[in-house]
């Protein structure tokens, strides 16, 4: 069997990039050093926000698809409670290890697995900057794989820790804006802000909110999050963000028991971007949990490893991946 598939690494203004390909199909660019961020992925066309590599170098957490972890979005005024103790964390936004260095642990390629990059974390690395503020060492593993044109992320998260430990895991993806299309996002709810928090209420996703049929990416202007997710008969949720210039739909797709909140965001100009951001909790989740209000939080106890999996992927009108 002939393998289309390739990994190679490079030198780029000083930071090492390794680039997943798959012959004539797919491509995607990886920095661990900034956050493991994938900042580049294209098929026909770019699927992510194009963007010059000095800026994505100056501004990491910006662009590509940064990781969150161990909590996505806001904590109140970064302080929460857990199992009867009180933390303050700083930066209160996004987690840990989106602006850091993570270790490459393999790679490689192969007709039957495809293309593919494992990189670690380690909160260990850092005892003072996270462990002296959030007392919880964990190891976060992403592979990221490309085959048959599907960009694939797939992540454990351990505790090594000796007690339980509140997490939350999210992906901020700038995906290219179309300058005509629409977005699909199968939620009939979403949740009341304040202060771009959520205050606990679910609110119908009616009227400009309403993602269920597709609505026109020109007029969007939103920051909101999304839940009572709809999936598929294989339990797979399936936001579409349709180009209609170029006949290209980007399909972002996970398993909805793992991720029952989508984040969309539409970045102000001059950025053409939009954000489609799966959740496995909405902003705020350690305080909304310790209030006693449904928010996913993940309880993740000494040793235990927990799983997600989420795929970005192209289709045509005729719904082959391309």
């Amino acid at each position: 069997m002939t393998n289309s598939y390739s990994v190679s690494s490079e030198n780029r203004e000083g930071v090492e990039v390794y680039t997943l390909c798959e012959r004539e199909r797919a491509r995607a660019d990886i920095a661990p050093a900034l956050g493991n961020n994938c900042f580049a992925f294209r098929t026909r066309a770019d699927v992510l926000e194009p963007i010059f590599f000095a800026d994505f170098r100056a501004r990491p957490t910006s662009y590509g698809i940064p990781i969150l972890f161990p909590f996505p979005n806001r904590i109140r005024d970064g302080r929460f409670s857990f199992q009867g103790e009180r933390y303050t964390v700083n930066p209160p936004r996004h987690g840990f290890v989106r602006d850091k260095a993570w270790r490459v642990e393999s790679h490689g390629a192969s007709a039957e697995a495809g293309a593919w990059l494992t990189s670690v974390f380690d909160a260990d690395t850092y005892p003072e900057e996270i462990l002296g503020q959030f007392p919880f060492p964990f190891r976060l593993e992403v592979t990221y794989r490309i085959k048959h044109a599907r960009l694939e992320m797939e992540t454990s998260a351990t505790n090594t820790g000796a007690r339980d430990m509140p997490a939350g895991y999210g992906i901020h993806p700038y995906f290219r804006r179309p300058a005509a299309g629409t977005l699909n996002v199968p939620a009939r709810h979403r949740l009341e802000l304040a202060d771009s928090l959520p205050t606990g209420q679910l609110l119908d996703a009616n009227a400009a909110y309403d993602l269920r049929r597709p609505a026109d990416v020109t007029t969007l202007d939103l920051d909101d999050i999304y839940t009572s997710i709809e999936a598929d008969a294989d339990g797979l949720a399936r936001c579409v963000l349709d180009d209609q210039e170029n006949n290209l739909k980007t399909v972002v797709e996970f398993p909805r028991e793992q991720f029952p909140y989508v984040v969309v965001y539409t970045p102000p100009a001059p950025r053409r971007a939009i954000c489609v951001e799966p959740n496995t909790c909405p902003t705020d989740a350690f305080n909304l949990h310790a209030r006693g209000v449904e928010s996913n939080l993940l309880t993740i106890a000494a040793g235990e490893t927990v799983k997600f999996n989420i795929a970005v992927y192209t289709e045509s009108q005729s719904s082959a991946p391309v």
